[in-house]
């Protein structure tokens, strides 16, 4: 049995990284709901619809 470390583990990441990368993703994933999925639904309407 190995005995207890005074030392917290470290994570692979740090904190502000993980909340960086999170928040690109995030954005990432808001610009396809609000610009693609809307374009992509509106190519299946003809343009002469009222």
């Amino acid at each position: 049995m190995t005995p207890p470390r005074d030392e917290p583990e470290r994570t692979a990441l740090p904190l502000r990284a993980t909340g960086i990368v999170l928040g690109i993703w995030m954005a990432i994933l808001l610009a396809i709901a609000v610009v693609l999925v809307p374009a992509a639904f509106g190519a299946c309407y003809p343009a002469s619809a009222p």
